[in-house]
């Protein structure tokens, strides 16, 4: 995938999305920065010792590397930098955790099961939320031209890459959908009564679906219309 990058490539691949999520969550990022110097030492210590370990273990055929996945640079023509990487990004996530996690163990918390439990509220939140969808006349239409769609799509057999655009299209437009119509919901609880303002927020709103049910149609009449000629013909 990376050529003779991938070993490094797999690394950052699997290291930097969860370092991400430790280190941008505010209240995680606050714990670590206080704990900074300890999470550093010991990411130095641990990366130390697997760059003096792994290419004695390289050499008595622990396991090897093909040739053409590394960078193939030593330093001190000793230890591959890919090995160095591997160490350094691989302590510093595992000691990130660890901080993370012995903080809030110490409040008698699993921080672990705490954000799962919240991670999968948040998708029972957001599911339940779908049932906007019945709720409003334009919604219900949108998702009944994207079932036909999808099954002309199943029809026609398009290709990969008209599956892809055809899918974004229809997320893009129902996402739209239900975000105008929270937006309406709430300016509608905020001003019951006929106020000049609320009113151009929600037409704002339904001008924004428009303009994305205009552009999906005619991208799909793109897709689908000659294929449909093709097909009679």
């Amino acid at each position: 995938m990376f050529n003779m990058g991938s070993y490094i490539g797999y690394t950052l691949l699997f290291c930097v999305p969860p370092l991400i999520l430790l280190w941008m969550r505010k209240e995680f990022f606050a714990i670590l920065k206080k704990n900074i110097e300890t999470i550093l030492l010991s990411t130095a210590v641990f990366t130390l010792y697997g760059s003096l370990i792994w290419p004695i273990a390289l050499h008595y055929g622990a396991w090897a590397y093909a040739n053409e996945k590394i960078t193939s640079v030593k330093l001190l023509n000793y230890v591959y930098i890919d090995d160095i990487l591997w160490w350094a990004f691989v302590s510093f996530l595992i000691t990130s955790f660890i901080t993370v996690s012995a903080h809030f163990e110490e409040q008698g918390t699993d921080i672990v099961l705490t954000e799962v439990r919240a991670l999968l509220k948040s998708f029972m939140n957001a599911f339940h939320g779908l049932k906007t969808i019945t709720l409003e006349r334009n919604s219900t239409i949108h998702t009944a031209v994207a079932v036909f769609v999808l099954l002309e799509a199943l029809f026609l057999d398009i290709s990969a890459v008209e599956w892809c655009i055809v899918l974004i299209l229809i997320g893009l437009v129902l996402a739209l959908e239900l975000i105008n119509s929270a937006i309406e919901r709430l300016a509608s609880k905020i001003s019951p009564e006929q106020d000049t303002a609320i009113r151009t927020i929600k037409d704002t709103t339904a001008a924004g679906v428009l303009i994305a049910s205009i552009a999906a149609c005619i991208i799909g009449i793109h897709i689908f219309l000659s294929k449909i000629i093709i097909y009679f013909n």
